[in-house]
């Protein structure tokens, strides 16, 4: 009995101190149509669903640090930078934005909001992240350009609760909104909608779900809710619902509703972003 509790108290404590600390670097090669097949990958990194509190300064500055040896071409921040509505529990957005400011030092820093960005109003976070040269995608197109000389268009998709149909938003991912000339990758907080729907883009980059954040091992969320799956909630690269689209959802960071993590370490994506050969297909 008494190895038994010490065995459960083990458990729980690396849950609460040891898991949501643990960073895990994942590197996730994807192939693009519109590039060639022999050319050197680009370098992307995701960051996602800080959640950050006013004690955890040392924390982004580790995530911070970590992306910047990755040597990225671009950072893509994917929203929930708050923990919640109470402004107590949360970094100030102008700290949090000093302290991801280093890496737009090595490369452009793009980001969109989350659903937690927007309880706290959205002004809060774009104001700081504008002032330290962040770019928001979620009303303007940004042009990646690569050393590998190949080019992708980042289009941020607007938060919006899975249970609702995304409305105006599907014109704005129509095939005829879509570039001609090389991929498309969204930036999506929630890809629930592009799981749903047949949305534009050759690539979805999400976070949202922490991966079920407490999973059973090899990553499968003990936990749905909702309307989603366990399927849907994991980590991972996903079909689309559009013909040879790819989502990407990654683990994330940080945590909400409890402060654990099993089996769901938090990760830094390293997308290495490689051409298929193939031609796109646009109508």
């Amino acid at each position: 009995m008494t190895t038994a509790l010490l065995s459960a108290a083990g458990t729980v404590l690396y849950a609460l101190l040891g898991e949501p600390r643990n960073l895990q670097v994942q590197e996730v090669p994807v192939e693009l149509p519109g590039w060639a097949a022999d050319v050197a990958p680009a370098r992307v990194v995701l960051l996602a669903d800080l959640h950050a509190s006013r004690s955890d300064g040392a924390w982004v500055d580790e995530q911070v640090r970590a992306a910047i040896a990755l040597k990225p071409e671009a950072v893509i921040l994917l929203g929930d930078y708050h923990k919640g509505a109470d402004d107590a529990r949360n970094m100030p957005m102008t700290e949090l934005a000093r302290r991801l400011a280093p890496l737009r030092k090595h490369c452009p820093v793009y980001y969109i909001l989350g659903n937690h960005d927007r309880y706290t109003r959205a002004n809060r976070v774009k104001q700081p992240f504008n002032q330290q040269g962040f770019t928001c995608v979620e009303t303007e197109d940004a042009q990646l350009q690569f050393a590998n000389g190949c080019r992708a268009l980042l289009r941020g998709f607007r938060f919006r609760l899975e249970q609702l149909s995304p409305g105006p938003q599907r014109k704005r991912f129509a095939p005829q909104a879509m570039p001609a000339d090389q991929p498309l990758i969204v930036a999506a907080h929630s890809p629930m909608h592009f799981m749903r729907y047949e949305l534009g883009g050759e690539l979805v980059v999400s976070g949202h779900t922490h991966g079920g954040q407490v999973c059973w091992p090899g990553g499968k969320p003990v936990y749905s809710p909702g309307i989603w799956s366990a399927d849907m909630l994991q980590a991972g690269l996903h079909p689309g619902k559009t013909e040879g689209q790819q989502i990407y959802i990654t683990r994330g960071t940080g945590t909400s509703s409890f402060p654990v993590r099993i089996f769901c370490p938090p990760e830094l994506t390293l997308l290495l972003l490689k051409g298929s050969g193939q031609p796109l297909k646009r109508s």
